[in-house]
């Protein structure tokens, strides 16, 4: 993080720095909190999860004993929903922390009672029963890795030693339902913290350097979501993509400054752009790659045929190009570029060495392959993008459903408007997991985004039995929902009560 920020102040050379100077100097800037706290974590490292958001949410976290204690109670030895619920209150001073004895109280002060970091085993057996620390680690590798024979008899010791120290039945099986309850996958404190200031310092470079960040998590991948999740959160942040370009290779997403005002009449042409970087267009080979990047190091291309004399790729890896708009630059069209390829192709595409091309004509140029004579529609090049690039990159990722009638849903951002009513709302959906419940039945969570953010949704067991299959058929979802405050009054939960197809607009001629 470190590094990133001294590129980021590089990349701004001309700006003065945000105020508190570096993210580890400081813990107390509270716009930095207010993103936390307010859902806006997404693409925050540790911390963007939905179970994440929505905790981080339900806390108003504040502060960063806080966070660190958050990110270690959503691990799965720590975390049941009664658990996570109860820290939630306690956090907020809604309910009084519980401690079963006195001697807890030390231990587990900064996690109000409750059982969150690993080292919690060791202490409650040493200050509760005497445990020896040997035999109190034990216990704690058997919990983790749920070796319930171990458990077992530790836990005839732990009632022994409790016993000798005067502590009465019904304590002693209390203490220990609290130790054994603290089973599976879990962190140290020390983890924890680790976690919870990195989570701390991204949140500061998403607030203060979003492009640049943004650009980061999308260059360097394997966050909790897909790169279209993190594309949604750029446009949401007012940031657009820019198309791939054979001058702007990459291999990194690449923040694109505004230009000067002059330069750009168009106010949507002003603002700060991330450039796709060519690496990540489908079909090109790592041989095609290197000689791009070795090429472009050497001097810029100045035209598609120069592109295609000096890099030597496949019409597919050219083709694929073209779509993505990587030769845009040039100033021909799509179309005029892919008549420009098929000449080129024809050409010089016979020979091993392009230089050849100029010594000895090749045979068949007498006719050229048909090419289409219309230029692609703004849906098709869209549909190209998505197709070879994964997601769209010279436009929004819900302009690939036109057709949808938004402007008849509650938009995403208005849902707050709505606490306690029903509505109905429309997303693309970008995540969803299904859970069992301790019944064992099955029930889903959903993320759903329209063009004015992004949202949570719980569909319970029975909804989802009646309409678990549409959230699977629909790539867009039309769901009518119950807007459920939270207990503090700073956030809510969307029970999903129907899902299916989404309306349509409809043309002049069904309207009438």
């Amino acid at each position: 993080i470190e590094i990133d920020l001294e590129e980021c102040t590089r990349w701004r050379s001309g700006e003065s720095p945000p105020p508190h100077g570096r993210p580890e100097d400081r813990w107390s800037d509270a716009a930095v909190w207010d993103l936390i706290a307010s859902g806006g974590a997404r693409a925050v490292h540790h911390i963007e999860s939905p179970a994440m958001i929505s905790l981080c949410r339900m806390c108003q976290v504040r502060e960063i004993d806080g966070l660190i204690a958050i990110v270690s109670v959503i691990r799965p030895g720590a975390a049941n929903e009664q658990k996570k619920v109860r820290f939630t209150r306690r956090y907020q001073g809604m309910e009084p922390p519980e401690y079963p004895h006195p001697s807890l109280e030390p231990c587990l002060r900064s996690t109000f009672g409750l059982v969150v970091y690993e080292e919690h085993i060791l202490q409650i057996c040493e200050a509760f029963a005497g445990l020896g620390g040997g035999r109190a680690d034990v216990l704690r590798r058997s919990l983790v890795k749920q070796k319930w024979e171990t458990v077992q008899v530790i836990g005839e010791e732990f009632t022994l030693s409790a016993r000798a120290r005067g502590h009465g039945e019904e304590l002693i099986r209390e203490v220990w339902s609290l130790v054994t309850g603290f089973n599976g996958y879990a962190f140290c404190k020390a983890h924890s913290t680790a976690y919870g200031v990195e989570a701390y310092q991204s949140a500061w470079l998403k607030l203060h350097f979003p492009a640049e960040f943004m650009a980061s998590v999308l260059t360097h991948g394997k966050g909790f979501y897909s790169p279209l999740v993190y594309v949604l959160e750029c446009h949401r942040l007012g940031i657009p993509m820019s198309p791939p370009s054979v001058n702007h290779p990459g291999p990194a997403f690449e923040v694109m400054p505004p230009p000067d005002p002059g330069d750009a009449p168009l106010q949507s042409a002003r603002t700060t752009r991330i450039r796709v970087p060519v690496s990540r267009v489908q079909h090109l080979g790592d041989s095609t790659l290197e000689r791009l990047l070795r090429e472009h190091r050497r001097t810029r291309f100045d035209s598609l045929r120069d592109f295609y004399l000096r890099v030597r790729p496949s019409m597919q890896e050219m083709e694929a190009l073209l779509k993505v708009g990587a030769f845009d630059e040039f100033g021909a069209s799509r179309t005029a570029q892919f008549w420009e390829l098929q000449h080129v192709h024809q050409t010089f595409g016979h020979a091993r060495d392009p230089g050849q091309g100029w010594l000895l004509p090749p045979p068949g140029l007498e006719r050229l392959p048909e090419v289409p004579l219309t230029e692609p529609t703004r849906l098709q090049q869209l549909q190209w993008e998505q197709e070879l690039i994964g997601f769209t990159a010279s436009g929004h990722p819900l302009d690939l459903f036109p057709n949808i009638a938004w402007e008849t849903y509650c938009p995403v951002a208005r849902l707050g408007d709505f606490i306690g009513q029903e509505i109905v709302t429309c997303g693309l959906v970008i995540q969803q997991r299904v859970h069992h419940q301790s019944t064992g039945e099955a029930m889903k969570f959903l993320t759903l985004c329209d063009w004015t953010g992004m949202v949570e949704t719980e569909l319970f067991a029975a909804t989802y039995r009646s309409h678990g299959l549409a959230t699977v058929r629909y790539p867009v979802l039309e769901i009518t929902a119950r807007v459920e405050p939270f207990e503090n009054g700073r956030g809510f939960t969307l029970h999903v009560l129907r899902a299916g197809k989404p309306r349509e607009r409809q043309s002049p001629a069904q309207q009438s």
